[in-house]
Parts: structure tokens; sequence; C-alpha cells
């Protein structure tokens, strides 16, 4: 992949929001040829006249299966005023998923405590809360529900890790391509199918309001849910 492939969602001079397709890294990581932070790089690099002096900066991240909205700044003073807006939850984050199950309610709102397993790379999911647990809260809702899987809206109000695919699988609806998380479905190699969609929130320099979404991913198993998206 080049830079040049980069899908771009937004660029003005404080913010740069790329579609990352799943399977890429979004860290900088010295021992991979590329990642999503350092194909940006090389964009911004690319148009600059002095490409030495560029910056870009990471808020937040998504997991390597996972493809959507990931928001960059390009001054570090932006980076601080987007960091603290992920940690006041001042920016509303949806995602996309289609589970290998249909949920038992329509929408709800799952509460769950969890733990990292650093020796498994994964999330434990529990009922009260214990040591080294974070609460973990998020809002669905069941958009459509086909054959193949069903399609959840999915609202983030804690951004703990991992979460959407823990506790959705923790309610028995793993996430289609999730093995980790007990789905047996296959997405595609490295890939799940979780998409982060839509990122909303205040501008932080302008302060007008800005909505940031992502296109759905082109293959057979979202094709199935077009007229829903």
């Amino acid at each position: 992949m080049n830079s040049s492939d980069l899908q771009i969602l937004f660029e003005d001079k404080y913010l740069l929001a790329i579609n990352k397709p799943h399977g890429l890294v979004t860290d900088k990581d010295a021992r991979l040829p590329q990642t999503l932070e350092s194909l940006t790089l090389e964009y911004i690099q690319s148009k600059e006249k002095y490409p030495q002096k560029c910056f870009i900066g990471l808020p937040h991240r998504l997991d390597r299966p996972v493809s959507g909205v990931v928001l960059f700044a390009k001054m570090k003073s932006v980076l601080k005023l987007l960091s603290e807006l992920f940690a006041q939850r001042a920016i509303e984050k949806t995602y996309l998923a289609i589970t290998e199950h249909r949920p038992s309610k329509q929408e709800d709102e799952l509460k769950n405590w969890i733990e990292k397993d650093l020796k498994q790379r994964k999330a434990l999911i529990h009922l009260r809360e214990k040591t080294n647990s974070l609460q973990a809260i998020l809002r669905y809702k069941l958009i459509s529900n086909k054959p193949v899987g069903s399609l959840l809206e999915i609202k983030l109000l804690t951004g703990k890790f991992h979460q959407i695919r823990a506790q959705l699988a923790n309610s028995g609806c793993p996430i289609i391509g999730d093995t980790l998380y007990g789905a047996s479905t296959f997405y595609k190699e490295n890939g799940i199918a979780l998409q982060a969609r839509e990122l909303r929130f205040a501008h932080p320099i302008t302060k007008e309001p800005l909505t940031i979404i992502a296109p759905s991913p082109e293959d057979e198993l979202w094709d199935n849910f077009k007229i829903a998206l």
C-alpha cells in the first residue's frame, strides 16, 4: 500500500481523517514496513515544501482487524486538544458490527468490567469490579438481521481495550471473523466485521460541529446490508 492509496475523509490545516482498511496497524512501529501512521506521515510530507518539519499525532487508535475513521492531528497543540476531547468523551463514536447471532433485545446498554489479559492479549469480562478492571459501557441497536448475520449500530460510551469485541461476545454475539472472542465464521485475513463508522465533535480550533463518516466496506458480507446502510 502507498500513501497515495489512503482514503481521505476530511482534511484542513489542523486535522486529517483517514478511512483505515482492516489488517493495517494504526500506530507507527519500527518492526513493521508500514502502518497507518507511517503512511499518513508520508502523505503529509509529500505535499509540503519542508517535509522534515511535518507532524502527525494520534489521539486515538483502532485495533488492527478493525476498519473505519481514524483522526490525526497535524500540530502538537491540536493533538493535545483532541486528546482532551477524547478523554472528556466529547467526541461521539459510532461503530457498525456484523455479529454471528441476533442479540436477544432490539436495543440495549451493556455494562461490564474489563480486565486486560496481557498473556492472551485479550479483554476479560467481569460482571463486577475487580482489581485492575475498568468499567465499559456501550449501547447497541439492531439495524438489520439477515441469514449471514446481524448488523448492529454501536454507540461507544467508554473506550476500553477490545471493548466492543469482548462485550458483544460476552452477550452471545461475537463479531464475524473475531476468532479471538469465539467467532466461528471467517471474514477476511486479519479482519473482523467491525467498522468505526462515524466521529461527531466540535472542531477543536474553529468550534464548528464536525461529522466524519466512513463509507461502508466494499465486500460481499457488507453488501447484504446496503439497503439498511
